[in-house]
């Protein structure tokens, strides 16, 4: 799926099916931190589905980078 290295963190969209088969945004947000990676994964609770696959990864790769700018991320 997308991709992308934003402000020393790297993004990675991984959007996932919901039970009525829409797109889910979810986003894995990983940094190198004294030789070690660390990640953690951020779901939104805002259920805002898309219909395709694409959708919901440009909107967790836009979800990321919006944590990363407001300071929000804590890994």
């Amino acid at each position: 799926m997308l991709k992308e290295l934003y402000k020393n963190y790297q993004l990675e969209a991984i959007p996932y099916k919901t039970y009525d088969k829409r797109w889910a945004v979810s986003v894995k947000i990983s940094i190198i931190n004294e030789g070690k990676i660390q990640e953690k994964t951020y779901t939104p609770q805002d259920k805002c589905w898309y219909i395709l696959e694409i959708e919901a990864a440009k909107e967790a790769i836009n979800l990321g980078k919006r944590l990363i700018d407001k300071n929000l991320v804590k890994i």
